[in-house]
């Protein structure tokens, strides 16, 4: 009974944050070391066997790389479709054997195997520690794909066991085939171990759960055939460990620095600019890097549901959703973090999705003088008027005039995510093209000719040469390789204070000429 008690809670082992030094404590007169280690054993060999790479020979490999000296990927054609094939590094029994020893060393001395633990890459240096990596961390068959910096979307469902990736050099098809097949028994088992790494309780009841573990994992899991009838499956969204900066998303030519520049006048006036595009186009990439040009002595306070965003140069607040799936715990939404926030004094409030009855408050938050930048999922500027003039967002046509500049994000015609298309909404409601960039043509002379917002605050030539201006000023800043969030914070702040001590030059020639024509002598000592 001892032995049967002790399997019970070695489930655990994989599936929650909890010590288990009592365990063995209460235990050990019963058991010997080895009836422990077999026990062990028989609850982690699924993360090492459980899968299986298929062994396929591509027609045609299209790109190939190395990941971290020990995995190889390969992708390619076969059977006229494309094909994500990875190759792990092989691990001896002795290997194995002490990897299974260390794991229960941990485990006898109470070590955190739960969401506590951070998914650290780079201790990850030969077959032995990968291995350990694999079982500890809970991963195990998406091991690789974790790894992989080129990885955005990892998806499995029980009922096939095969594993699907969205690669980002080749995101142009949506979701890759892999090689990759996992026992659908081992996917319930996973979901399970997922959810109690991200502090969330799933069950046939229960059978939804989503979070984020090791930082920079988003998980979605469905359980059971509850309410899907093929089963258990999940979705992993990576975070790229990479702050995406302005002069980034310029070098990598998702947007152009005149593009860029623009809206950069326009969060520099604190208008609302919304991004909007299908899922994966980029949305939150490019509004990551927007807050990039805000400077340092300027509020920032962001909200979402699962943090994504990174970084910016301003004073940074995030703040984070608390929800549950089917339980009756408090829920802090969006719309109450809104409510919140109005009450902080923010220069600028983002929000990384509009989905319902906050966006309300964004009106409310923009006619008070607040910058308001959000996403919203939509592929054109009408259908984003439409979005929020329909429940439950229901924004009365009247007061979409609050709304600035509509900014889409795409695949362009070359297969990359790029800006293509900017729009105004101008007093009456009604959109405005200021740039159609799906060929990536948008020069200064349309969007001077075609802005109505900035209109208002520079006359043609000024506008024109500041928007030339800040453009070489980005161009420069991408020439020099700055690329950090750390150098653009250090050059926004520059940028800003060169300008201001400038001004205030001007101010003061100014009011010398005036008075000396005045002829008011006190101006001039």
């Amino acid at each position: 009974m001892v032995k049967t008690s002790l399997k019970n809670k070695l489930i655990f082992l994989t599936s929650s944050p909890i010590k288990l030094k009592s365990i063995f404590t209460n235990t050990r007169s019963s058991l010997n070391t080895g009836e422990i280690k077999d026990i062990v054993k028989s609850y982690l060999e699924p993360y090492v066997s459980g899968y299986n790479l298929e062994d396929v020979a591509l027609e045609e490999v299209l790109y190939a790389y190395d990941l971290k000296d020990l995995i190889r990927v390969e992708i390619g054609s076969i059977d006229n479709r494309l094909l994500y094939a990875v190759k792990e590094p092989g691990s001896s029994d002795e290997e194995y054997e002490e990897v299974l020893e260390e794991v229960l060393k941990n485990i006898i001395s109470g070590k955190q195997v739960g969401r506590e633990i951070q998914l650290d890459l780079d201790n990850i240096s030969d077959a032995k520690t990968y291995l350990y990596f694999k079982i500890m961390s809970g991963l195990g068959p998406f091991t690789p794909l974790v790894i992989d910096p080129y990885i955005e979307d990892i998806y499995v469902a029980g009922k096939t066991g095969r594993i699907y990736v969205v690669h980002n050099r080749f995101s142009w098809i949506g979701w890759l085939r892999t090689n990759i097949v996992i026992q659908p028994s081992f996917v319930d088992k996973l979901v399970v171990s997922l959810s109690r790494r991200i502090g969330k309780h799933i069950s046939l009841v229960n059978p939804l759960a989503e979070g984020t573990y090791g930082g920079d994992l988003r998980v979605s899991l469905v359980y059971g055939e509850t309410v899907s009838p093929h089963g258990s499956s999940l979705v992993i969204r990576k975070r790229s460990g990479v702050t995406w900066t302005i002069t980034k998303l310029i070098n990598e030519g998702t947007i152009s620095s005149i593009i860029a520049s623009y809206l950069w006048l326009v969060i520099e006036r604190k208008g609302w600019v919304i991004i909007a595009g299908h899922v994966g186009s980029g949305k939150t990439t490019l509004l990551q890097a927007l807050l990039t040009l805000i400077p340092s002595y300027r509020k920032i306070i962001t909200i979402e549901d699962t943090p994504e965003i990174s970084g910016a140069t301003g004073l940074w607040e995030p703040l984070v959703e608390k929800t549950e799936v089917f339980t009756r715990e408090s829920q802090i939404d969006s719309y109450t973090l809104l409510k919140f926030a109005l009450r902080r004094r923010p220069d600028y409030i983002v929000i990384g999705e509009v989905r319902g009855i906050e966006a309300k408050l964004l009106v409310q938050a923009s006619r008070l003088g607040h910058g308001v930048l959000n996403t919203i999922h939509a592929d054109s500027p009408e259908s984003v008027l439409k979005r929020l003039m329909a429940p439950p967002i229901s924004i009365p046509k009247n007061l979409l005039n609050n709304i600035w500049s509509i900014v889409i994000v795409g695949i362009n015609s070359t297969g990359k995510r790029s800006v293509l298309a900017l729009s105004e909404i101008n007093e009456n409601s009604e959109l405005v093209e200021i740039c159609d960039n799906t060929n990536g043509i948008c020069d200064v002379e349309k969007l001077v000719e075609s802005t109505n917002r900035l209109s208002k605050y520079y006359s043609r030539s000024d506008l024109y040469g500041e928007i030339t201006r800040r453009a070489l000023f980005l161009e420069r800043l991408v020439s020099q390789g700055v690329f950090s969030l750390s150098e653009i914070v250090d050059k926004i702040t520059e940028y800003y204070t060169s300008r201001e001590r400038a001004e205030r030059i001007d101010i003061k020639e100014t009011r010398q000429i005036t008075g000396v024509l005045s002829g008011d002598s006190k101006v001039l000592r």
